[in-house]
């Protein structure tokens, strides 16, 4: 039976409300569109849970790090899957002159584009590059082909955060023949996110949790996001090995850019913000 990504999507409003609490570009903007973000915003900062605000470090230096990659990489052409509220996109065309194409599932980016058409015209936004958001399964290499065509001839990167942890092995394995074909055409890279490892949460979860945190945890558990976690970066490496990729690099964690710092309260040791995150990379991978 064919699976139903939909279910996924409805995580990515909790996640905007998070990363609005940050100063990723346009983070608050969209969340102010979506959804209340001021009572969000209030009762975060009320009861500064120890589970959110790791959550928020966690997504803005998963955010950050894929921002360094790509700045290494000076890009020309990026496609980003399953990109939910995320303006990376539309952030890099306005300052680059990069082809940039923004997907995601189609119950989900009509959405997505027409918010992003009334930031561009609220802020007046002149874009040096060309953006694009389209439909995109993922998984529908027929789609993944078809939305690649747009792209103007020469190297691609891929872009993903936040997608491999909701996929099983096999979907996992089905995703890279797919990226790798496309590297291996065109040349270019895969910048991932989403190299995470199993890790005891309990220490973390084990904390009084308020209702937005028991929802995450939920949904956490309802799609076996720690069950497809890889075992240990040792085992990351094999299965990239195994589908063909090399990596080239494995991004740090740059504490200096992490806005989110600030948001922690008292009594919370610095060990401790470096263990929320040490269950994560993000890798640069290239075809071989």
């Amino acid at each position: 039976m064919e699976r139903d990504f939909n279910t996924i999507s409805p995580s990515a409003g909790a996640l905007l409300m998070m990363k609005a609490l940050t100063d990723i570009p346009f983070a608050k903007d969209t969340a102010a569109m979506v959804g209340d973000l001021e009572a969000f915003t209030k009762t975060a900062r009320e009861k500064r849970s120890r589970v959110m605000m790791g959550r928020i470090i966690h997504f803005e230096n998963r955010y950050k790090t894929i921002d360094g990659a790509l700045s290494d990489i000076h890009p020309q052409q990026v496609l980003e899957l399953s990109s939910g509220f995320s303006c990376r996109g539309l952030h890099m065309a306005l300052h680059k002159d990069v082809t940039y194409i923004d997907t995601d599932l189609p119950e989900f980016i009509s959405n997505k584009k027409q918010l992003v058409e009334r930031l561009i015209k609220e802020k007046q936004l002149q874009l040096k590059g060309q953006l694009y958001i389209e439909p995109l399964n993922a998984m529908d290499e027929a789609q993944f082909s078809k939305v690649v065509q747009i792209l103007p001839p020469g190297p691609v990167t891929i872009v993903n955060e936040g997608l491999l942890v909701y996929l099983n092995t096999t979907e996992k394995t089905q995703l890279c023949a797919t990226i790798h074909r496309l590297l291996k055409e065109r040349g270019g890279y895969w910048v991932t996110g989403d190299v995470y490892i199993k890790k005891d949460m309990s220490r973390l979860l084990g904390q009084s949790q308020d209702a937005f945190d028991e929802q995450l945890t939920k949904f956490l558990e309802e799609h076996r996001i720690e069950e497809n976690k890889f075992e240990s970066y040792e085992a990351a490496l094999d299965f990239f090995t195994r589908c063909h990729f090399t990596v080239k690099r494995r991004i740090d964690i740059d504490y200096a850019s992490l806005s989110s710092l600030r948001l922690i309260a008292r009594g919370v040791e610095e060990d401790e913000v470096r263990e929320w995150m040490q269950g994560r990379e993000t890798w640069v991978l290239e075809a071989v």
